[in-house]
């Protein structure tokens, strides 16, 4: 065989092996902050010092997957893993770019952590940052490879009625949290960005990249940044204004949807319905609506206070949680969700999961039925339609999948017209909870904050 050939066999084969966007949507994500899942090493003694390192690793991960499949997730998304400056549990302080946080494992760790989630068919995601190094001050010498101070913008610090179009050039150019700001119009910095980017997918196999603080940094930069990685990708814009969010859309496959995000949570917790649907077509009317099912859906993070923080109800949780899943979009789901955390404001919302990693709670068993309904019926597949909006109960379908949510204490009933089936339909989630539909309508009863999910058949799903 020439060397043209082999090369140009390498080359589709490498491409055969990236994940598409498209492909993504058939994803369910699991995301992990790498220092507080498991240490890996027998010791599940409580940390209380959340705001440096607790011992979490690569090991820890790869001993527990079984934990993460049993709830039906087949991507995890984990902490940055770049070498960081001393304190930066969580990631973001990069130090040495092309050496691995020693605090989570080693190299060979990771890869041994990656290989074996492809063994059993996960994808892994990474979390990058190209606008921003350790907090060093003035001081780059530590820093590789921007270690001189050409590589940075000036000094001046971002105000907080800056952001989300406040001031973007004050955005985009001076230090959020006086974290050094890489200048990408540098040619050199740019290059070394792309050059790493490249290096680190191709180093670690990975299936997609989730890119930090993405509105810190020009759009046109990202362009080139998302093509060099040839993996999916999915950015943080930390901001609600749709005409903000919108336009980095045109530079990357996705964003995490901050969109929904508040509307989503308000809804959950008590608000009316109509505020949620309402915002779904504000965005369903614009350019963002094409992309969200390339989009990442969320109902808590590392950076925001837990839905369940002073406010202890799980049902509820549920309800947010089944959106995420059955809503055009890549579902993500946080580490500690499945165990009623609520944590608040960070350090406090990124909890050791090894004291309770208990697969048996009522949240872990509900992730792995309503997981297994979205896949059985490869939901991403199939058309939304919302059928129903008032206060306390909102439906839609996806092709031939109705799925009814509540909210409030009190139970409720709806008779739902422009079904897609007629006959009998069973809810997926519970056995023997069966409705009859007749001329496309039916009466659907609902407990208090309870959510539903009916298909068609002869014989309701056993658990």
């Amino acid at each position: 065989m020439t060397t043209s050939k082999i090369l140009l066999f390498a080359l589709l084969v490498g491409m055969a092996l990236c994940k598409t966007k498209d492909e993504w949507q058939g994803r369910s994500i699991y995301q992990i902050v790498t220092d507080r899942f498991s240490r890996g090493n027998g010791n599940n003694s409580p940390c209380y010092h959340l705001g440096n390192y607790c011992g979490g690793t690569f090991k820890g991960i790869k001993e527990n997957l079984d934990y993460i499949q049993g709830m039906g997730f087949d991507a995890i998304w984990i902490s940055p893993m770049v070498d960081n400056k001393e304190g930066g549990y969580h990631g973001y302080w990069f130090r040495d770019w092309y050496k691995v946080n020693s605090h989570f494992g080693s190299a060979d760790e990771l890869k041994d952590l990656i290989s074996e989630m492809h063994r059993r068919d996960m994808w892994m995601m990474f979390d990058v940052v190209a606008n921003h190094v350790a907090p060093v001050g003035e001081d780059f010498s530590s820093i590789n490879p921007f270690n001189r101070a050409e590589h940075y913008h000036s000094t001046c610090q971002i105000g907080n009625s800056d952001f989300c179009g406040g001031n973007q050039d004050h955005v985009e150019n001076c230090r959020l949290a006086n974290l050094p700001d890489l200048n990408q119009n540098n040619p050199w910095v740019r290059s070394e960005l792309i050059k790493w980017v490249k290096w680190l997918v191709s180093e670690f196999s990975i299936d997609g990249i989730r890119i930090d603080t993405v509105a810190h940094v020009p759009k046109d930069f990202w362009s080139e940044f998302t093509r060099a990685a040839g993996v999916y990708t999915v950015g943080e814009v930390f901001c609600y204004p749709l005409n903000y969010d919108e336009p980095y859309l045109d530079h990357m496959d996705g964003l995490l949807n901050y969109a929904l995000f508040w509307s989503l949570r308000n809804t959950f917790k008590g608000s009316s319905f109509r505020e949620l649907s309402n915002r779904i077509k504000e965005v369903q009317g614009r350019n963002y609506g094409s992309k969200l099912k390339y989009c990442g859906l969320f109902v808590d993070n590392h950076d925001n206070d837990r839905f369940l923080h002073n406010y202890g109800n799980w049902d509820s949780l549920n309800g947010a949680l089944l959106f995420t899943l059955f809503f055009p979009g890549i579902p993500i789901v946080y580490y500690g969700d499945e165990q009623g955390y609520g944590g608040g404001h960070d350090p406090n919302n990124r909890e050791p999961l090894w004291t309770n990693m208990d697969p048996s709670t009522s949240i872990y068993q509900f992730l792995k039925k309503a997981n297994k309904v979205r896949k059985d019926n490869r939901i991403w597949e199939k058309e939304y339609r919302e059928i129903w909006v008032d206060e306390n109960v909102f439906a839609f379908v996806r092709g031939d999948v109705l799925v009814i949510f509540t909210n409030g204490g009190e139970a409720q009933s709806r008779d739902f017209p422009n079904l897609p089936w007629n006959g009998n339909v069973c809810n997926q989630l519970k056995d023997g909870d069966c409705v009859n539909v007749s001329g496309g309508s039916g009466h659907f009863s609902m407990a208090g904050n309870e959510v539903k999910i009916y298909k068609q058949q002869l014989i309701c799903i056993y658990s």
